[in-house]
């Protein structure tokens, strides 16, 4: 489906159409809301599993979503922060190579996967979740 969106200003006596949008089509221009309620579960002494949730996304969509999860410890600059792009519809993702005892934050964002269905834009990032690893046991 394709739509012609126009916005029409009146002052007076005065009439103008400052914008003008034809063939717009919204499955061409989807922005999901950020991912939610990110969980951490500690596997074993190295291995941290993350999980999120998507609050509302379409049906239409399922299988059709891919997500990047933004990832650093907290000492670390923005541009040291390691991203992984999860190309599946997949809500999680596994840490395994964290250094010990250190604080690490993350945050996760989603968009639909292009296709000739649609295409659409990353959400904005989810609230971070911030966490510390355990200590070293050797």
């Amino acid at each position: 489906d394709s739509l012609n969106l126009s916005v029409r200003c009146q002052i007076g006596e005065n009439r103008s159409i400052p914008v003008k949008i034809e063939n717009f089509s919204p499955l061409a221009n989807i922005k999901l809301r950020p991912p939610g309620n990110l969980q951490l579960v500690s596997k074993t002494d190295n291995k941290y599993n993350l999980t999120w949730s998507l609050n509302i996304s379409s049906h239409y969509l399922e299988g059709r979503r891919e997500y990047q999860v933004w990832y650093r410890a907290t000492h670390q600059s923005w541009e040291e922060a390691t991203n992984v792009t999860i190309m599946q519809d997949q809500m999680w993702v596994e840490f395994e190579t964290l250094s010990p005892n250190l604080k690490y934050e993350a945050a996760v964002r989603a968009r639909p996967k292009a296709s000739e269905f649609c295409n659409g834009v990353w959400s904005d990032w989810s609230k971070t979740i911030l966490w510390r690893t355990h200590a070293d046991s050797k």
